[in-house]
């Protein structure tokens, strides 16, 4: 796929709602020097994200709560 190597510009930062779903993205963004921001479940290791939110990333509930924040955050931005 080629993720944020093949950009033509880098992101200001990524947003990841699962830290063990999204770990190549993680790993790619801060080789990058890209901020990351995630969802951090206790079942993770949060010292590789720079901006953790902590949250349980298995309930739809809790995502669909901090995800509706995020883009409302976006939007306004």
């Amino acid at each position: 796929m080629g993720g944020i190597k093949l950009m033509t510009e880098l992101p200001g930062a990524i947003f990841a709602a699962s830290i063990k779903e999204d770990k190549l993205a993680i790993v790619e963004a801060r080789k990058m020097g890209v901020p990351v921001i995630a969802i951090a479940d206790t079942n993770t290791d949060p010292s590789q994200i720079d901006y953790p939110i902590p949250a349980n990333d298995d309930a739809i509930s809790s995502l669909r709560l901090i995800l509706s924040y995020v883009f409302k955050a976006i939007k306004e931005a």
